[in-house]
Order: structure tokens, then sequence, then C-alpha cells
């Protein structure tokens, strides 16, 4: 009983004199008044490097003493956000905000909880427009399309330029800092969307239009698809003709002819021959108008004649039906890019293994697909795809 009541006094103790620790140090944060020395960067190949400005979103580290207290930081007008984690007294690493500030001082400041204030000369570079993606890469002209980025900041007139290949300008109906609404310009041809702001120009990231890597436009169908599967349309086409899957899913179900994909490449040549795996995905456009349940199995592989869900082929298994793990009904607005990296690509029909790999760009010879595996009932699926594609992204 002695050693467990003195047991209990010790922590009461210890946890008495660790308050008063706290106090003590929080007595002189509150007091300190920061003192910034220098700014670097925070890549350790340039640490020794000092540098008096920095892009909106980069990460920089503040070298100085006092900074225990300091609770804000600003850039110009912006504020940035601060992780505790990383402030000791003597350095404090920050991501630059990429917010278009209102009034561009150069100035960075340092606040205290005690209202304690430093200055220090810093100037915030606004960096060009950052194009990487757009909503639908093989729009028809006319149509509107959503463009991805950052960095979208208006000009001298409140506008934000888009110019399409062939050097025709976009109407651009709305714009934020990181998406921009516009209409694909009658004659758009392929080739490199730009984006101008007060801040530059930046090239899109994406080939609009981009036909590389292409080997499946729903065309010529006979040339590839000889086990019939598949079904066709072009209403409401993207493009010509396109692959139509409409029919109706279940649990383990085997699919109807209709809704299966088998693309044999007829050359019997990889689709690409340079780099890695790793550095492509196989993209195409989708239009959806009704999918609940069962993933959609996608899988490569070049033996001729094979059309085998449950060989030792790495699968992507798509579920754009799943919203944070919820289903719900997965329907696009009209036509819609879809990007699937081939690293991805790592399931078995069960995904009782989820380790696999797609071992060269030499298996990328034929594509399989089908809608297949666990469900809650049975569905009816509607969905139109074109243009696949293997496409670099590394």
């Amino acid at each position: 009983m002695r050693t467990k009541l003195g047991y209990i006094l010790l922590v009461v103790a210890s946890a008495i004199l660790f308050l008063a620790s706290c106090q003590k140090e929080e007595g002189l944060e509150s007091n300190a008044t920061p003192v910034v020395k220098y700014v670097r960067p925070t890549e350790a190949a340039v640490a020794d490097s000092l540098v008096a400005s920095a892009a909106m979103g980069s990460t920089i580290a503040i070298i100085g003493e006092g900074f225990s207290g300091v609770n804000e930081i600003w850039f110009n007008d912006q504020k940035a956000k601060l992780n505790p984690c990383y402030i000791t007294d003597k350095s404090i690493i920050v991501t630059v905000p990429g917010s278009m500030p209102d009034e561009v001082t150069n100035k960075m400041v340092l606040k205290t909880k005690k209202g304690k204030e430093c200055e220090y000369s810093f100037a915030v570079v606004i960096p060009s427009p950052s194009v990487k993606s757009i909503s639908c890469e093989w729009a028809k002209d006319g149509s509107a399309v959503t463009i991805y980025g950052n960095y979208f900041f208006k000009d001298a007139n409140n506008q934000i330029d888009v110019l399409f290949p062939g050097n025709l300008h976009a109407e651009v109906t709305s714009f934020t800092t990181e998406n921009i609404t516009c209409v694909v310009p009658s004659g758009a041809l392929p080739g490199t969307i730009v984006v101008t702001s007060l801040y530059g120009k930046g090239r899109s990231q994406f080939t609009f239009r981009d036909s590389q890597g292409l080997f499946i436009n729903g065309e010529n169908t006979s040339l590839w698809n000889a086990w019939g599967l598949s079904d066709f349309g072009t209403t409401g086409a993207l493009d010509g003709q396109y692959i139509k899957f409409e029919g109706t899913t279940g649990s383990w179900a085997w699919p109807s002819n209709s809704i299966q994909l088998y693309y044999a490449r007829p050359d019997r040549t990889p689709i690409v021959t340079t780099g890695e795996v790793s550095d492509y995905a196989l993209r195409f456009e989708c239009n959806c108008q009704e999918w609940h349940d069962t993933p959609f199995l996608l899988w490569f592989t070049k033996t001729a004649g094979t059309h085998n869900v449950d060989g030792a082929d790495a699968q992507y298994h798509w579920r754009p039906y799943l919203v944070n793990g919820v289903k719900t009904n997965y329907v696009t607005n009209g036509w819609v890019t879809v990007t699937l990296p081939l690293k991805d690509f790592i399931y078995s029909k069960d995904e009782s293994e989820n380790s696999r790999v797609i071992p060269g760009l030499s298996d990328l010879v034929d594509l399989h697909g089908m809608f297949f595996g666990a469900a809650d009932g049975t569905y009816p699926v509607k969905m139109w795809l074109d243009n696949m594609r293997i496409v670099k992204i590394k």
C-alpha cells in the first residue's frame, strides 16, 4: 500500500514540476520578440542557399530566434497556415500561401501570441499558370470544357486568355484560381493549350485531341474485334463511332458479349515500346449515364486468342461509382477523360492478390475489359467509351 501511495505521489510531483516548467516556458514564449536572420529552401541539396523570394505554394525554412510564441505569419496580406510541429524557437517551416494578394508589400510579418511583431523583406513570386488537365481531351468544337490547374489569376482587364491549337482564342465563361470553364473554338486542332495571365503563360501538360498511343477509336472494329464482343454506337458521339456497353450487371455473373471488350492488336506489336510501365497510363473518354455496382475489370495480355479473367495478368478494377466508400449511381456530365495509371494494375479477379504488376511494355498488346466481381444485386449499366490510348504521364 505504501509503495502504491509513494508511486502516486511521485507521479503528482512530476506533473506539478512539468506544469511549472510549461508555464515558465510559456512565459518566455509570450515575451520573446522574433528575429529573422535568413530564409532558406527546405530541400537538403540546396539547404545552404539563402533566398529573398519564393513562389506561391513553395515551402521555406525561416531561421532566427524567439519563434516559440509565433502564431501568425503573413506574406503580403495573405496569412499562412502554421503547423506547431514545424515551429521551434530557432526555426519555422512554412508554406507560402497560394492565394493572390490584394496588396503587394514584399514583406513577411511574424506575430506572436502577445502581439510582438517582426517584419522581414521577402517577395512572393506569382507563378505563371499551371495547366494540368481538361475535363475532356477530345471535346467537340462548341462544347464547354473545364481546364484544371493553378495560378489562373486575372489580367489587368479582369480576364484570362485561353488559346487552343490553331491560334484560336476560347470564350471563357468563368474561372477561379484552379479551374477555367470555356468553349472549344470552332476549328480547334490537336496540340497544346496555352493559358495566359498577367504573370505569364502556361502550356498544357496534356495534348488536346491526343492521337499518340491511340489504339481504339471505335472505327474499323472488324480489324481488332475477332470475337465479336462489345456493341457500338454513333448517337451523341465525340467523333464517329464509340464502344457501347449497355446491359445488366450482377454479382459474379458472367457478362453478356455486348458488355465485354477484347481488343486483339492486328499486328501483334506492343502499343508503346519506350520507357517503363510506370511512365504510362491507359486514358480514354467516357460517357456514363448509369452504373451502380460491379467493377469494370481491365487487363493487358500478349498471348493471342485469349480472353481469360482467371489468368495471372495484372488487372485494374475500376469503380467510379464508389464515393468515399459509398456506392452511388455514376453519371458523367457528357464525355469526360479518364486516366488509369498502369502502375495501378495490381489485382487478381477476386482481389485475393493486390500486388501484381504488368511485367513490361511488351505485354501491352491486347486489351480486355468486362464487368465482373462482387455486387449487391443486379443493376442496369449504360456506358460509352472512345479513344482508348496509352499516354506518358511521367
